[in-house]
């Protein structure tokens, strides 16, 4: 369901189609048009796309643009998700220290950090975030987002999911699809 490559797919603007497409496009000899082989259809950043044609990237806007994320977790966790925020437009950073100094400077619009276990984060990494003001987000922060297609907002305690769980929750099974694929 969320996989690496799909969730990089995201992070890049990719056209996130059924399968059906590729068989249908080679049956019909041409590129079928992909709207209703979409996975994700609600991606904004999609609609002046056309397969086939050349993207601009003056007009492409990632969902991770002037974000800062420390990550914080197991090495192939962070690994994996430094590849998929940096993608998807964002800055990782290895310490607090830059990610603050960033923030100062205006290289970076908002900062967070983002932890795989939310146990596993140790004291005085919670007493400095809350001392920068850095919220601490779950992974599944990153994963949401990049599921709706817009940057879920940050929030100090946690999280603010008002509308990002029913739309997961109707996403979960068109996405059972991509695991075929």
């Amino acid at each position: 369901l969320q996989t690496s490559k799909f969730l990089y797919g995201c992070a890049v603007n990719a056209f996130v189609l059924k399968e059906n497409w590729l068989m249908d496009s080679i049956v019909a000899n041409s590129l079928v048009p992909p709207e209703k082989y979409m996975i994700l259809p609600n991606n904004n950043s999609k609609k002046h796309q056309r397969i086939g044609q050349p993207v601009h990237s003056t007009n492409l806007t990632y969902i991770f643009d002037k974000v800062g994320i420390m990550l914080h977790g197991k090495h192939s966790f962070c690994t994996n998700m430094e590849k998929i925020v940096k993608h998807g437009g964002g800055q990782v950073f290895k310490t607090l220290q830059w990610l603050v100094h960033d923030l100062n400077n205006g290289r970076v619009s908002l900062g967070a950090i983002v932890i795989e276990d939310e146990n596993g984060a140790c004291r005085h990494l919670r007493h400095y975030a809350l001392e920068q003001k850095l919220p601490m987000m779950p992974a599944n922060w990153i994963i949401e987002s990049l599921l709706l297609g817009k940057l879920i907002p940050l929030d100090k305690n946690g999280p603010s999911f008002p509308t990002a769980k029913k739309k997961i929750s109707k996403l979960a099974t068109i996405m059972e699809l991509s695991l075929e694929i």
